[in-house]
């Protein structure tokens, strides 16, 4: 019987432990996925040349983070209303900073407001500074996530030992 507990109790912080950690591993997904948006749409903003609301459609079917896949549905339902987008396309979204909801806000903001060369390069230089947001995401996904989940298992061990 105590072995049960001591396993259900370790279970339970390491479970605790890897929640915590998936917020680092959301915003590695999130800045993965948004990178590879920018590329989708720079292609075919030079090439398709669509429409910016067709666009953001046909890129968001491809994202594998749930909060990118949030985003682009919430400014596809501001444009289908024929509304400016602003800041309420973020309501769902907790795993960004103030810094970085104002960058994707601006990307998306100027979006489709250029000729096809003049948006192009404009996407290439939000696609760097994405890319920095990625590294960090990146590092602190190394530095955090594995931390969470064996501070997790850790606290649950220190704690059947208390408890026995």
């Amino acid at each position: 019987m105590t072995i049960i507990l001591v396993l259900i109790i370790i279970i339970c912080f390491g479970f605790i432990g890897f929640k915590l950690s998936a917020f680092y591993i959301n915003r590695k997904k999130f800045f993965s996925s948004l990178q590879i948006l920018m590329s989708n749409l720079e292609l075919d903003v030079s090439f398709s040349q669509d429409k910016l609301k067709n666009l953001i459609q046909k890129n968001s079917e491809n994202v594998s983070s749930k909060e990118l896949n949030t985003l682009c549905q919430n400014i596809f339902d501001l444009l289908d209303k024929k509304q400016k987008i602003d800041y309420e396309i973020f309501d769902d979204i907790k795993i960004l900073k103030k810094e970085e909801k104002d960058l994707i806000y601006s990307f998306f903001n100027s979006f489709g407001r250029l000729d096809a060369y003049s948006q192009s390069k404009e996407i290439k230089s939000y696609q760097t500074k994405v890319n920095e947001l990625y590294i960090v995401a990146n590092d602190e996904c190394k530095k955090y996530a594995s931390l969470f989940i064996k501070l997790g298992i850790i606290f649950g061990i220190l704690i059947c030992l208390l408890i026995i």
